[in-house]
């Protein structure tokens, strides 16, 4: 298609309206409206996926997608070079369908967008494949704004805190401590009316193994979910942080409080339900399950040793943990329901909802009259 420029007028290379012939897919029209390249390749990856995917079974099959490439190279977007990368990597793949998330991450591959090749890779592990159109088209037009920092900037902090306090205790680095119990942040029975520290705690950690546990959690399990879901991760990691904090002094209000596993428990807890509830469409489910029950129980039981076992006076409420695996299996319903949800998570949606009102007022009331347990 030609453009036609006036008098003393220039026009601009993105006016352009460029016709692509797309073989024969069902669609309204068969010839349709294409936009530049710089468009092609920043914002309409699921139409051309969809207008190639003639049987809309969300799926294309190799030999399918490799003649579709050499006879429709422009729709995608390719030069001469990538249309070979691509060919390439279909090869690789042994005839093994394509589907939106595979499209998406191959696209990336060939284009050589490093960081969107990057963010498919760790979407796959946290996103069952029938839920990953809408999410990997969101991270298709990504641009890190606002970049996913705040369980990085939290992991951050952890450390820094810990390296603190074991220098300022000279009691160096070990399982069982140091238990910094003057701290501000921290949560005691003392001081319940400063209601930050229901939140802050989870700044401090007590030992080398729960810090190195929380910070894995979040940096391996959290961040991709962060990308994933965004703000919604910021809200199941502080109600996992506030549920501990309830809990422990609901039932163990002589102790202190302190550590980021109750915000760690309830993101694994979270990426634990998805996996249960979508089992046969988790990337190695199996294996992702069984690593997060095995290092999810080592640190427990550490946390359990610490409370009764260990040779201190000051001891460390185990409780936080439960309160944010409580918080992770709710809050998953709650937050994570999908664009269509089924009648499974509608039902869990309002079930989930009126057992947090329940929890949060049994908390409470046991905090304010505690002799009703104790």
């Amino acid at each position: 298609m030609t453009g036609e420029k006036g008098e003393g007028e220039e026009v601009e290379d993105h006016r352009y309206i460029h016709i692509i012939r797309i073989g024969s897919v069902r669609m309204d029209d068969k010839w349709r409206e294409a936009a530049p390249v710089n468009d092609i390749e920043t914002s309409s990856w699921i139409r051309i996926f969809r207008a190639f995917d003639t049987d809309h079974d969300g799926l294309i099959q190799c030999e399918e997608m490799q003649k579709t490439i050499r006879d429709s190279t422009y729709s995608f977007g390719f030069d001469h070079y990538e249309l070979q990368k691509m060919s390439l990597f279909l090869e690789m793949r042994e005839g093994k369908p394509v589907d939106f998330a595979d499209f998406c991450y191959l696209m990336s591959k060939c284009k050589g967008y490093r960081l969107r090749e990057y963010l498919f890779k760790a979407a796959m592990t946290v996103t069952p494949r029938n839920q990953r159109i809408h999410v990997f088209n969101s991270l298709q037009q990504y641009k890190c704004v606002p970049p996913p920092l705040f369980l990085i900037l939290l992991s951050i902090a952890q450390l820094a805190f810990y390296l603190y306090y074991v220098f300022d205790s000279s009691e160096g680095v070990w399982l069982s401590g140091p238990i910094p119990t003057m701290s501000p942040f921290i949560v005691s029975h003392h001081h319940i009316s400063q209601l930050w520290r229901l939140f802050t705690y989870c700044l401090i950690n007590v030992g080398i193994f729960h810090v190195a546990f929380n910070v894995i959690i979040q940096v391996v399990i959290g961040l991709p979910l962060e990308l994933v879901h965004a703000w919604k991760i910021y809200i199941l990691y502080l109600m996992g942080v506030l549920f501990g904090a309830l809990l422990s002094l609901a039932l163990d209000p002589g102790v202190f409080l302190m550590g980021g596993a109750a915000g760690s428990f309830a993101l694994s807890a979270s990426h634990i339900t998805t996996i249960l509830t979508n089992f046969k469409n988790m990337e190695n489910a199996a294996i992702r399950f069984s690593l997060l029950l095995l290092f999810g129980s080592l640190d427990y039981a550490l946390a359990v040793y610490q409370r009764f076992f260990a040779p201190r006076i000051d001891k460390v409420s185990m409780y936080g943990h439960l309160g944010g695996l409580v918080a992770g299996v709710l809050f998953t319903f709650i937050l994570f329901r999908g664009t269509k949800p089924s009648r499974f998570y509608t039902v869990s949606f309002w079930v989930s909802l009126v057992l947090c009102g329940f929890y949060i007022a049994i908390c409470i009331a046991l905090i304010s009259a505690p002799n009703l347990l104790h």
